[in-house]
């Protein structure tokens, strides 16, 4: 009886041990409101902060002069060489700021443009990106408004609520930001679901977008890639447009655009559109001089896909990998800071020695797909030092095929003639 009672008496105390050691967070309203303006080519910004106390005090937007200007808001602002300071009241305040929406590529397309009939823009174009100081465990509950000319739609990769605002949530942060592709304008949407995954294709009418064969290449491949990266975002959302977007792929967080004119299957054996698809699933970045790692992985999965699907015959595939496998005998090293061509060749030679090395030592248990679930799983920026110790843990030992990343190439030769340079993605 006497310990029954000692339990009785410590049971109240268990019970309220969880509620005392983990306090319920608090929340903020955080509304974002976009009022885009094409004659001006440009997109007026408010950012409206509601608290009861001061759990939001400090926003440190990254300055980016030529993309936003004219700041104000309540508080206190403070500029500096790099950055934009604001201190919100301790209620909650506004702060206003304009986007400049035509951004070119250097010499080439555009990454972003506003017309007369349609925008295509992503998130860090309208908000610069941020880093914030708050109360602990403070979080955000963020919404976004874009207020579009009359007879525009507008798409966004997040979904939106019956308050008609667009619901901003990214788990891995306290303070959302509406990150990612967007358009408005006269649009073409077509909707269906892939693999579980809630896809938009969409893009200005009239330009000739081929949103069905996107669809049925998404069902053939998207099962395919989420055995790779089984935590692909739930939805997916493609835009795409012709002359002057920029002619190649760029991916974001939950979405990617694609030019009008490029082919879903490269006459090479590689995929454009499943390339950014890999960035997207993939959800890490690369440290300096791991860019290869990164761009790699996208353009040999962009094959090795395909193939496992049936999209690519065997013998394609095969090919496919010979003449990348050609190409990227002319890089010289892999570590740079900007993958590309031939270095991006190279490295997918190497990862498909890799896979075929650990199926090998592990008679078919292991694979490349290990490899890279673990990076994504495990790192938010890759570098060769978290490959080779990825795949060593994987392997039981270290990988005969993955020392070819530490030394030059044995030999250059002049890059095919033919052969198209794997595109790559955008950053955000």
């Amino acid at each position: 009886m006497i310990r029954f009672r000692t339990l009785v008496m410590l049971a109240p105390l268990l019970a309220l041990a969880p509620a005392a050691s983990m306090a319920a967070p608090e929340f903020y309203q955080l509304d974002y409101r976009v009022r885009l303006r094409p004659q001006q080519a440009e997109a007026v910004v408010v950012i409206d902060v509601r608290q009861r106390r001061d759990l939001l005090r400090e926003v440190r937007f990254r300055r980016l002069p030529d993309w936003h200007r004219d700041f104000s808001g309540d508080g206190s602002l403070e500029t500096t060489d790099d950055a934009i300071i604001w201190r919100p009241p301790a209620g909650g305040g506004r702060l206003r700021l304009v986007a400049q929406l035509d951004h070119q590529r250097g010499k080439g397309g555009y990454d972003s443009l506003i017309t007369d009939g349609w925008a295509i823009f992503r998130g860090d174009d309208i908000v610069p990106p941020a880093a914030v100081r708050s109360v602990k465990g403070a979080r955000a509950q963020a919404r976004l408004q874009i207020d579009a000319p009359d007879g525009w739609s507008v798409v966004t990769a997040f979904p939106k609520g019956d308050d008609g605002w667009f619901h901003v949530d990214d788990p891995e942060r306290n303070f959302d930001r509406p990150v990612g592709w967007m358009a408005a304008g006269k649009l073409g949407v077509r909707r269906d679901t892939a693999a579980g995954i809630q896809v938009a294709i969409a893009g200005p009418t009239g330009q000739g977008i081929r949103r069905m064969d996107m669809l049925a290449f998404l069902n053939w491949n998207l099962p395919g890639l989420k055995q790779v990266f089984p935590d692909f975002p739930g939805r997916l959302l493609i835009l795409s447009a012709g002359d002057p977007m920029w002619r190649g792929g760029l991916s974001g967080p939950g979405s990617l655009f694609i030019h009008a004119e490029r082919p879903l299957i490269s006459a090479n054996g590689t995929s454009t559109l499943l390339h950014e698809l890999v960035h997207l699933a993939q959800g890490y970045r690369a440290d300096p001089g791991g860019d290869w790692i990164v761009e790699g992985v996208a353009e040999y999965y962009s094959i090795e896909i395909m193939r496992r699907s049936g999209t690519l015959s065997s013998e394609r595939a095969r090919r496919a990998l010979e003449s990348v496998s050609r190409w990227g005998e002319a890089a010289e090293r892999l570590d740079t800071d900007r993958s590309s061509g031939a270095v991006t060749a190279r490295a997918v030679r190497l990862l498909a020695d890799m896979d075929a090395e650990l199926r090998q030592r592990s008679n078919g248990k292991a694979s490349l797909d290990d490899v890279v679930r673990a990076l994504s799983e495990r790192h938010q920026r890759v570098n060769l030092r978290a490959l080779q110790q990825e795949s060593e843990r994987i392997a039981g030992g270290p990988l005969e095929s993955l020392k070819g990343a530490y030394r030059p190439a044995a030999k250059k030769q002049q890059a095919p003639a033919k052969a198209s340079s794997p595109v790559s993605r955008g950053s955000l």
